[in-house]
């Protein structure tokens, strides 16, 4: 992280994480460019389930009561 006055410069990455800029970040799925971030509230937009269309599966995706996630088929 950087303080005030020493010349670096931080970043947000996808999750809110800060990154210092000139780095190479550590979490190797972060730089891999086929990933895509989508974060749960985005994901969910105010809802508790989500339903995923994959071929011709259909996934529940849930928000559970103590905010974790679960995926059914």
């Amino acid at each position: 992280m950087s303080s005030p006055g020493d010349g670096s410069k931080s970043e947000r990455g996808p999750f809110g994480a800060v990154a210092s800029a000139g780095r190479a970040q550590t979490d190797a799925s972060e730089s891999d460019a086929s990933t895509r971030y989508v974060s749960s509230a985005e994901l969910f937009a105010g809802a508790r389930e989500v339903v995923i269309q994959h071929e011709h599966h259909r996934y529940r995706l849930k928000i559970t009561s103590k905010g974790g996630m679960i995926l059914n088929k």
